[in-house]
């Protein structure tokens, strides 16, 4: 039996050209806060698949005049996933994420489905997400494009499915859409919620007498800093 993730990796295709719905409150995934609103795009609903299947994580339903978007964010229960789209981890998660984008063509959602290219966006220097342009057509309905990018974040795949009617500028628009996830996962924009930490107390020190004691001043400011694994603002 496939996962309900895998379902909606198939299923999200024929969803493209919708109205928008009605927004929903924020939620927080895996310590990320989802936008209610990104790009155009607006949060319509989250479903949670990891209380039924842990390791399947949480899906966010996102959508715009003329576009879908899903984000899922989940972690297959491995203990560790690099922060680097390049690592074989991450790479082999986009890949097994690609072929299965396949499996809307033999249960009969599309008659056929096209992989046109693979590209990245970047971020500077650095590849933020690995990504895939797909070209979908069924009987009795306008061609689609579709897009699915993945990438790592805060020891967790994040993977972004994208879809809309088929025209010449749906690339340029989608890699505009995914690279304005950029700032929400690691820029000044990112919405990473800082875990909670207790500060390790000092060890006592021998008592001084009352000549060797220094005067007493203001203590100094504490620094917050930021465990490793976590963005913080």
């Amino acid at each position: 039996m496939h996962s309900a993730r895998t379902v909606l990796t198939a299923l999200i295709f024929g969803a493209a050209a919708t109205v928008p719905a009605f927004g929903i409150a924020s939620v927080s995934v895996f310590g990320l806060r989802a936008p209610e609103e990104i790009a155009g795009f607006n949060l319509n609903d989250s479903t949670n698949f990891e209380k039924n299947k842990p390791g399947d994580g949480y899906g966010l339903d996102y959508s715009q005049s003329g576009w879908k978007l899903d984000v899922f964010v989940y972690d297959l229960r491995r203990s560790a996933i690099p922060d680097d789209v390049n690592t074989a981890i991450v790479r082999a998660e986009f890949e097994r994420s690609r072929a299965d984008a396949f499996l809307a063509q033999p249960r009969g959602l599309y008659a056929q489905v096209y992989l046109r290219r693979n590209f990245t966006i970047e971020d500077g220097k650095r590849t933020r997400f690995q990504c895939a342009a797909f070209h979908l057509t069924r009987d009795g309905a306008k061609p689609q494009d579709g897009f699915l990018c993945v990438t790592s974040w805060n020891n967790k795949f994040v993977k972004l499915r994208l879809s809309t009617l088929s025209n010449s500028d749906s690339e340029a628009t989608a890699r505009k859409f995914v690279g304005a996830w950029v700032p929400v996962l690691w820029g000044s924009g990112s919405r990473a919620e800082p875990a909670s930490t207790k500060a390790k107390a000092a060890p006592k020190a021998a008592p001084k007498s009352r000549a060797q004691q220094p005067q007493r001043r203001a203590p100094p400011r504490r620094v917050q800093r930021c465990p490793e694994g976590y963005i913080c603002r």
